[in-house]
């Protein structure tokens, strides 16, 4: 499966201080964070249960435009392009 390259919604996210480098506020931060935690857990389980009521895709297709389908799409993408290796804030 070829893994396609994340488009960003360049109307959410502010280029930062190097090249390959997006920001975002606090509120869209905690946002975007609930929703691949969310999207992990539906996506990695095997009984279709619902991590929570919102969309999660719905919601990530806010901040990347080009996603997947899919749960299971969508969370290899997302995968494949690094999003869940990023550290942890305090």
């Amino acid at each position: 499966m070829k893994i396609r390259k994340l488009a960003f919604n360049m109307d959410i996210w502010e280029h930062g201080d190097g090249e390959g480098v997006f920001n975002i506020d606090t509120m869209n931060n905690m946002r975007l964070r609930t929703a691949l935690i969310a999207l992990k857990a539906e996506a990695t389980n095997e009984h279709g249960l619902l991590f929570c009521r919102m969309s999660c895709l719905k919601v990530l297709r806010e901040y990347f435009t080009n996603l997947p389908r899919t749960k299971k799409g969508a969370y290899a993408t997302l995968v494949a392009n690094g999003m869940y290796n990023q550290p942890k804030e305090v």
